[in-house]
């Protein structure tokens, strides 16, 4: 602030010369019978000399240098004055983050929610002219992660914002409402008196009283008159839903994301309604919730299959061209058989049976002397005839 001062004080200096009418002159006075005019916006002594009027101050140049060097200070300063403004001025933000952790909630969950408050806190100013930053996480009790007065840098909040990602995740209960009063008797206690007051409630898990947690809301607002941003998850009830609208008393300050991973499209807008001069550009590679992902099954490459089917085929082929050569041996075979008993038949027929040796015809059969051993032999042959018939025509009818 004194280079400013003392800046203003020489612009001061060479500024009182200018003018844009004779009246505006009221600081500069001439002598020697020399008249005050408004030339060129600068108030100048002259003297007139055969109607030429000549200006006191001897020569033009001295004029522009004055001029030129009114137009340089005048710029030093602006910058100075603006570059200043920009260094000691800004908007006081008292920031409180609260994080549902419930036991339902993933690690995985866990760190995509801190890396959220984190892409927030990133793009705010901090400091003590600036914002402060508070975070805490909570299920069946609070706990404070740093206070608001714990770390004036940036690089510091975001360090500790770091190591909530190992937050407690152990208790089934949400209990909302203990996490608001805590803000109310303990979170804005080093809160800076002219500052804005905001709470951003991040709830994983519907509260274990809503009607607790609306009061809650309600008496923090009336001790800090604080803004509440509320972000949910769509998996909360609709009657959790109605509940974050609620404290946030205004479905611009109420956002909803399917998974934290997504949350980051919801960035820019949350940090616009905390700080409306920060950064609120879109986050790079942030993933799309509405995207098609690919589910088909990868085919990879396998042995062929066609071999063992092949080789199946040809044996089948083999059996069946073996039994069709079986059926046809068996069937030559039995014909060769038929042929060999056809053949036994009238070999036996023609044998000549016993002891004699006669021709067997009938004229023999006749004669006295052999007559008893021609009839023997004849029987046994006609016996044995009518066995080999029999044979046959029992084969024949297989």
């Amino acid at each position: 602030m004194k280079t400013v001062f003392i800046l203003a004080v020489v612009l001061v200096a060479v500024y009182a010369e200018t003018c844009s009418r004779l009246g505006d002159c009221t600081t500069t006075t001439c002598s020697g019978g020399a008249e005050l005019h408004c030339v060129d916006s600068q108030c100048t002594c002259t003297t007139a000399a055969g109607g030429t009027v000549v200006l006191s101050y001897g020569k033009i140049g001295v004029l522009k240098f004055k001029e030129d060097l009114h137009g340089v200070m005048l710029r030093i300063y602006l910058f100075l004055l603006l570059f200043m403004s920009t260094e000691e001025t800004g908007q006081e933000i008292d920031l409180a983050f609260a994080l549902n952790t419930p036991s339902v909630m993933s690690a995985t969950d866990l760190s995509n929610a801190v890396d959220f408050i984190y892409y927030i806190t990133e793009r705010l100013t901090i400091g003590p002219s600036n914002t402060l930053v508070t975070a805490v996480t909570y299920s069946k009790t609070p706990t404070q992660h740093f206070n608001l007065t714990a770390y004036s840098s940036k690089e510091a909040v975001l360090s500790a914002l770091a190591t909530m990602k190992s937050a407690n995740r152990s208790f089934e209960e949400s209990n909302s409402n203990e996490v608001l009063d805590f803000f109310r008797t303990t979170g804005f206690r080093d809160s800076r008196t002219t500052s804005s007051k905001l709470v951003v409630l991040i709830m994983v898990k519907g509260p274990t009283s809503r009607t607790l947690t609306t009061w809650a809301a309600q008496d923090l607002f009336d001790v800090y008159s604080n803004t509440m941003i509320t972000v949910g998850l769509d998996s909360l009830t609709d009657s959790d839903k109605n509940l974050l609208l609620s404290i946030a008393q205004d479905d611009s300050r109420t956002f909803y994301v399917s998974d934290f991973k997504y949350s980051c499209h919801i960035v820019p807008n949350i940090t616009n309604l905390i700080d409306s001069t920060a950064d609120t550009s879109i986050i790079e590679d942030c993933p799309d919730p509405y995207a098609i992902i690919d589910t088909t099954t990868p085919v990879y490459p396998t042995k062929d299959d066609s071999f063992p089917l092949v080789t199946i085929a040809v044996l089948i082929g083999f059996l069946f061209l073996l039994a069709c050569i079986i059926i046809v041996y068996k069937v030559f075979k039995g014909n060769a058989k038929d042929a060999a008993v056809l053949r036994a038949i009238e070999v036996y027929g023609e044998a000549r049976l016993g002891t004699s040796k006669g021709s067997f015809c009938l004229d023999e059969l006749g004669r006295s002397s052999r007559a008893e051993e021609n009839k023997s032999s004849y029987t046994q042959r006609l016996a044995l005839a009518r066995n080999f018939t029999n044979l046959y025509r029992w084969h024949n009818s297989r």
